[in-house]
């Protein structure tokens, strides 16, 4: 990307971000964005390469404190089982703010990236909180707890039901107090369950 900071290149990320947000990947139109901006399609490739770059520059904060935010949690477990628990009311309300301090990228990830190489973005996550549930599974394991043995299959479903519940809430726009509520319900349908399931119930 150029390195210009101007108001043309502050507008310019603008007007990507509403294109994108708009249409979605496949549909988005480089030629539209130039327009929307005041400029050339020739002169727009001077600051992206083209939409992947452009639609890649939107996400990438997002995926980068996502990132961190996955690491944070998998150092919590390398200590004692019992100063770690995911099940804990506590955990809900950092949560909800994390996605909605970055709110506009996970819609961008979840809603918008089809055709683009981010389209994979849920389901990547599924698969990336499935080896975090087994590695929790395999700490609680070590000292004592009796968890259930569950296949692959069994695994991926409890992750995939999750992910896919927590990101309703930016599926169908909802303001973030009913967010909170949202997770509470979540804890409160979800929860015994894997507590069962872990061993912890």
């Amino acid at each position: 990307m150029h390195k210009d900071k101007s108001a043309t290149t502050a507008k310019i990320i603008a007007c990507m971000r509403e294109e994108f947000l708009t249409w979605g990947y496949e549909k988005a139109s480089v030629n539209r964005i130039a327009k929307k901006v005041g400029i050339t399609s020739a002169g727009l490739y001077k600051h992206f390469e083209g939409k992947e770059a452009m639609f890649g520059f939107l996400v990438k904060d997002t995926l980068e404190a996502l990132e961190q935010l996955q690491a944070e949690s998998s150092g919590k477990m390398s200590g004692d089982a019992a100063a770690y628990s995911p099940f804990r009311e506590e955990y809900m309300i950092p949560l909800v703010d994390f996605i909605y301090e970055h709110y506009e990228g996970f819609k961008l990830l979840l809603c918008c990236s089809e055709g683009s190489r981010y389209g994979s973005f849920e389901e990547d996550l599924i698969e990336s909180e499935t080896e975090t549930n087994k590695q929790y599974a395999r700490m609680l394991a070590q000292s004592g707890v009796p968890v259930k043995a569950l296949s692959d299959m069994e695994w991926h479903l409890l992750s995939t039901e999750y992910i896919h519940a927590v990101f309703e809430i930016i599926r169908h726009n909802l303001s973030k107090e009913d967010a909170y509520r949202h997770m509470e319900f979540i804890r409160t349908l979800m929860y015994p369950g894997w507590q069962k399931l872990f061993g912890l119930a």
